[in-house]
């Protein structure tokens, strides 16, 4: 899941953007298969970018603008926005089980293509793509398969997760900590790292552990991830089962010390915004998460004064970060009049320029190879340009938890880490309690 104040970023790897002007050339890709031809159609949709939400300007500009495009012609937007993230996730996945789905399914970050397809409510988007040869090869083939059950597509990429951690340079300073080149060369160094902040009065880390626990997570990812090849072919894998095992334990002892040692005391129990306020107002040294957070550094409404300038970025231990393709958006299974419409609004949002329209105005950088990054970006952007400089650095690359984990593993997870947190339950019992709750989905 992205999580940003009120919460994932898609990245391609910087070997493979190019840096010059933007391309010319998705007006042409938007055009093929417009297939309402004129016919009028109102397009139910559930909006949680409302707000103060990261992308809330861009998907207002995509859906104000969308009815005036070539592809766009006919259509209206019946509206219902949904306030946060969490909120939204959760509503989606009871309109599978029990309700009507909308038309168009924005994705909040969380893999649920395995229950949407169960559910018999989405449209298998295979005869789209193949019918629009550029439009298919403007995608990374790895975002389509991570989009694809059986060999059908059945939703959207429009983002490639990274993540990596943020310090605050002032605080480590304070703290006698010099700023790593690229990371911490081991998570032993890491934690003694957190121990001299601790003594300096200086809480470390941003942690939570309600609402699928996204920033303790992006750290128990990157424990297991960088662990060794086991635990990063673990951490790569769709809908692993396999949880019993050393990997994933360790990496549980660790996060159960973070949260009792290094974190704010209402990190356990606490949700994501009120943690990551922690960090914006000075008051936590690191926290990890995505380019899509830039933007809120230099916020005057969330972040303290000056926050933007004392803002360093680095790769988690060992040199490792998050590099997974995000779950797509996903159009319900309607009439054909309004599966068309559905699907050229992603066409339309997810065309060459409207991928470079969203990286500029939301820090989520092109899912597409062929979407030319300006070069001026990176020189105004220069926290974003040094996140993409450290993919080509990176020794370990893995996935994240929503993106690539059930979700019923995700719900035990953020119900079981106060339990760990508390002696309630052990590292060994807990990762038992995930492998058999994902076992259920076999």
């Amino acid at each position: 899941m992205l999580k940003k104040l009120s919460k994932g970023v898609m990245v391609t790897v910087a070997a493979t953007l190019l840096l010059a002007g933007c391309s010319s050339n998705d007006n042409k890709n938007a055009n093929a298969n417009n297939g309402i031809d004129g016919e009028e159609v109102t397009l139910k949709v559930l909006n949680y970018h409302v707000g103060e939400d990261y992308a809330a300007s861009f998907f207002k500009k995509m859906f104000d603008e969308f009815p005036s495009s070539e592809l766009g012609k006919g259509v209206k937007f019946d509206m219902q926005e949904i306030p946060t993230t969490d909120a939204y996730a959760q509503k989606i996945k009871v309109l599978f089980a029990t309700g009507d789905i909308p038309d168009i399914i924005l994705t909040s970050g969380n893999n649920i293509l395995d229950l949407a397809v169960k559910s018999g409510k989405i449209a298998d988007l295979t005869p789209y793509f193949d019918a629009d040869p550029e439009w298919k090869s403007s995608f990374d083939p790895g975002a389509l398969e991570r989009n694809s059950i059986d060999g059908k597509i059945y939703a959207v990429p429009n983002q490639k997760e990274i993540a990596m951690i943020y310090y605050n340079k002032a605080l480590f300073k304070k703290a006698g900590i010099a700023e790593p080149e690229t990371s911490f060369a081991s998570w032993e160094e890491f934690f003694a790292a957190c121990e001299k902040l601790k003594a300096a009065g200086i809480t470390p880390l941003s942690l939570d552990t309600n609402d699928f626990a996204w920033l303790s997570s992006m750290f128990l990812g990157a424990m297991i991830g960088t662990a060794n090849e086991e635990g990063n072919k673990f951490m790569n894998a769709l809908h692993p089962t396999n949880f019993n095992n050393l990997e994933v334990v360790d990496a549980l002892k660790n996060l159960k010390t973070m949260l009792t040692q290094y974190s704010t005391q209402d990190a356990i129990g606490g949700k994501y915004d009120p943690m990551a306020a922690h960090f914006l107002m000075g008051e936590v040294a690191m926290i990890s998460n995505g380019p899509w957070m830039v933007p809120d550094f230099s916020n005057k409404e969330k972040a303290v004064e000056g926050l933007s300038d004392q803002i360093g970025v680095m790769l988690f231990p060992e040199d490792g970060m998050v590099n997974v393709p995000g779950a797509g958006d996903m159009v319900s299974a309607g009439d054909k009049a309004t599966t068309d419409a559905a699907v050229n609004f992603l066409k339309y949002q997810t065309s060459l320029d409207n991928q470079i329209t969203s990286l500029k105005m939301t820090g989520i950088i092109p899912v597409s190879s062929k979407a030319v990054v300006p070069e001026e970006f990176n020189k105004e952007n220069p926290l974003v340009g040094r996140m993409l400089e450290l993919t080509t650095k990176a020794k370990y690359q893995f996935g994240e938890n929503q993106a690539n984990w059930y979700q019923n593993t995700l719900d035990t997870l953020s119900r079981l880490l106060p339990e760990l947190a508390f002696d309630k339950i052990t590292p060994e019992d807990f990762a038992k309690k995930l492998e058999e709750v994902a076992k259920k989905n076999e």
